[in-house]
């Protein structure tokens, strides 16, 4: 005779069904967040996919005083980039990688104070700006150097036209700051570089934006395989803080195509359609595991509010991005 659960194990038993729940909400939530040490290998187009016609760099020539050589300078291709950088080629390559030229560098008479320059040639600047966006440092400080620059402790990132450049010293201690500044520097005063805009950049408004937060999501972004070329940004209202995307399409019925195929993607998986408030007509609102998504096209441009926990928040967010997109795009 089958034996009657008694009150405690039907009690376990829920308590189990729930967890995995749980745990199955959890791993399909993660698809909408971007990881940002992956990159597919064909998400980013370069403008270039050849080495430029520049004349190639002499980092040798790029030392301030007080530096001195400590090794030769070594140069590595899309073949060969794995053999520097093991673990982390693939996220170049994906981004349209050219070349890297690389060198350390010591102070004069101190071996064991040593840096070491990289210069990545991305092709573009475009995507110059997806590494660096991508590797980006949360300990960094922004710094007025070249297109895009912070520095650490013992480290300096700068993006220089179509370059990616990281000064890495870890070994440099006293004065290791104005070592770095000097260094990056005479990147930005004697590398010769192709200078393209990224439009994108001035689409955010800046109000309420934390300007060193923009990142490149190359593809997949939000785990929807048709967003490629995407830009994300932080924005914080009051005690919130929201991300706001955008991305440029060829034309805006592109764009509003675009938009409703991820307003659909949201709905199938699992979200829930939601009426948007007063002065937001033409946009989408899903409610999404207790989050809220917004999207809407103006002209070619494709924007909304990803993820924001407060409705009123990613509303007024949506607001700010319809009144500034309203005013550039066409």
């Amino acid at each position: 005779m089958a034996r009657t659960p008694g009150k405690t194990e039907s009690l376990i038993g829920y308590t189990i069904l729930l967890v995995l729940v749980v745990i199955a909400a959890g791993l399909f939530l993660t698809q909408f967040h971007y990881n940002a040490a992956v990159l597919t290998p064909s998400a980013l187009q370069p403008e270039s996919s050849s080495p430029s016609t520049l004349p190639r760099p002499d980092l040798g020539a790029l030392a301030p005083e007080g530096l001195v050589a400590l090794s030769q300078p070594e140069s590595f291709g899309p073949e060969t980039l794995s053999d520097k950088i093991d673990g982390k080629a693939e996220l170049y390559l994906a981004a349209g990688f050219v070349q890297l030229l690389t060198q350390r560098f010591s102070q004069k008479g101190n071996p064991q104070a040593w840096l070491e320059l990289f210069l990545y040639d991305m092709g573009s600047s475009r995507s110059a700006f997806a590494v660096y966006s991508v590797q980006r440092r949360e300990d960094g400080r922004r710094i007025d150097l070249g297109d895009f620059a912070y520095k650490t402790e013992d480290a300096l990132f700068l993006v220089h036209g179509q370059y990616y450049a990281e000064v890495i010293a870890p070994a440099l201690g006293k004065g290791a700051a104005e070592i770095l500044l000097a260094l990056g520097r005479g990147v930005v005063g004697k590398v010769k570089a192709t200078r393209e805009g990224i439009a994108e950049l001035a689409l955010f408004p800046a109000e309420h934006l934390k300007r060193e937060t923009i990142s490149l999501l190359a593809a997949d972004a939000f785990g929807f395989d048709r967003f490629r070329s995407v830009f994300i940004a932080q924005y914080r209202l009051g005690d919130t803080e929201l991300t706001a995307f955008l991305s440029q399409q060829a034309r805006p019925a592109e764009a509003a195509e675009l938009a409703a195929a991820y307003h659909q993607f949201l709905l199938k998986n699992g979200g829930k359609e939601v009426k948007p408030g007063p002065g937001l007509a033409g946009v989408r609102m899903v409610e999404l595991f207790g989050t809220y998504e917004l999207v809407f096209s103006q002209g070619p441009v494709l924007a909304g509010v990803h993820g924001a926990e407060k409705r009123e928040a990613a509303e007024e967010l949506a607001r700010i991005l319809k009144q500034r997109l309203g005013g550039v795009a066409t």
